[in-house]
């Protein structure tokens, strides 16, 4: 099995998963449209591993060689039938114009089931390629011109979607699904049309390149919200696809390389697993180096803080019990402070020892509080002089939800600067009132 064929079916099978996901995915208000959706999915599906099939097929294919034309030839009439629906089914023209393109593509697959001898004169396998010997006939001719018809007709009830479409998320997923399909669709008339009578080993451009089209879609649905993954498994299955179509893009790129490089057609078995076993490793990985670039980029940039990080592990620290001593160590790693530390029900728990004597502790306990003016405390000539003896530069309030305060934050000096820059208290009140919730009283804390 050559690569072609390999990512020909591999990216059918992605195609027909991101319909179905999309399908699953979507609002009942949405539901119909995405139904549209689905059926070009599995149209297009159907179209590249028939293509994909047909390619590695042997001589002795018997049955296998028909449905593999059925594949290519039938269902891309259908396809070509509910893209149009996708995008013209919503207007009553639409909605016409759609039934009468779906008679014609009966009546042409009727033909073609009837007597295959309209559109070929013959079929070669071989190591060297295997092709249909189309004929310019007049049934050829009019499947030409039914696509020419049902792509036009997609292009402008798309454009025009696109155009009135008020949301602009929605609008922004149409205009890629008008662009895309407009490069897909031309490519396929060119590669799946034009060429093939004269030359058919190139006509798996056209189908992948829709595929892609597709996924693309299916991943601005994602990222605009167009549909919503609102369970879990859902969530883990898009994120699934979206990994394999990284290998998929990926083997593509290594076969192109491959090729120019080595001037040779097809890699070896051994070479192609390799390089997917290669990609799939990484990828597998990538979420873990990820974290470790994010957690090692968030700790050496001293000059500044990754807020996003530093939020980020906070979130996930909020759905388990808390260590106190570890949350201070990571926030004096990440907020680049020499010291931090908790105050709680008269315990101090730190980034590192401190040594704290108890009425030292007290004296920092029993300051005024912030009240309305915000998280930090303001301490008289006493308490300032014993947090400048332990090498504390300011003490906040810890507050629930209800606003009643359950604790303290003790800040050190911050690395590199001599003192607070309001930059650095904005900062810090941020995520102090985020810390609050983290840790609440009210929660089972771990000590």
């Amino acid at each position: 099995m050559n690569l072609i064929s390999i990512l020909l079916i591999a990216t059918a099978v992605l195609c027909l998963l991101t319909g179905s996901l999309s399908l699953v995915g979507s609002s009942k208000n949405e539901r119909g449209h995405m139904s549209w959706f689905f059926a070009m999915s599995l149209g297009c599906a159907m179209w590249t591993a028939g293509i994909g099939v047909f390619r590695i097929l042997p001589a002795t294919a018997g049955e296998t060689l028909t449905w593999a034309l059925y594949g290519i030839y039938i269902s891309s009439l259908f396809l070509a039938v509910v893209t149009l629906g996708y995008a013209a089914w919503r207007h009553t023209i639409g909605k016409v114009f759609t039934l009468l393109c779906a008679v014609v593509a009966v009546v042409l697959a009727a033909l073609f089931l009837h007597d295959s001898s309209l559109l070929y004169t013959g079929i070669t396998l071989s190591n060297a390629g295997n092709s249909v010997d189309l004929y310019w006939g007049w049934y050829y001719i009019a499947y030409c011109l039914f696509y020419a018809v049902t792509d036009g007709g997609f292009v402008v009830a798309q454009f025009l979607n696109a155009k009135r479409e008020r949301k602009v998320n929605t609008r922004k997923g149409n205009y890629l699904l008008f662009f895309g399909f407009l490069i897909a669709g031309s490519l396929a008339v060119v590669f799946d049309l034009i060429i093939p009578p004269y030359n058919y080993s190139l006509i798996w451009v056209g189908p992948l390149s829709l595929c892609v089209v597709m996924i693309l879609f299916f991943y601005a649905t994602l990222k605009y919200r167009l549909i919503r993954m609102s369970s879990r498994w859902l969530q883990v299955f898009a994120y699934g696809v979206i990994l394999s179509i990284g290998v998929i893009v990926y083997m593509l790129i290594f076969y192109i390389i491959f090729t120019a490089l080595f001037k040779i057609p097809n890699p070896s078995s051994s070479v192609l697993v390799l390089n997917f076993l290669m990609i799939v490793v990484v990828l597998l990985l990538f979420p873990v180096i990820n974290e470790i670039s994010a957690s090692v980029r968030s700790m050496i940039s001293v000059g500044q803080v990754d807020i996003a990080y530093v939020i980020k592990k906070l979130n996930k620290l909020a759905t388990r019990n808390v260590d106190l001593r570890e949350l201070a160590g990571f926030l004096a790693d990440h907020l680049h402070f020499a010291y931090i530390g908790f105050i709680i029900n008269g315990r101090l728990y730190g980034s590192k020892a401190l040594a704290v004597s108890a009425d030292e502790l007290g004296q920092i306990m029993k300051m005024k509080s912030a009240g309305s003016n915000g998280v930090w405390q303001e301490p008289n000539k006493t308490t300032q002089k014993t947090l400048d003896e332990l090498g504390i530069k300011a003490v906040a309030e810890l507050r629930n939800a209800k606003g009643k305060a359950f604790g303290q934050l003790v800040v050190g000096k911050p690395l590199g600067k001599t003192t607070f820059e309001r930059r650095d208290l904005i900062q810090l009140e941020m995520i102090i009132n985020l810390v609050a919730t983290v840790i609440d009283s009210e929660k089972h804390i771990r000590v």
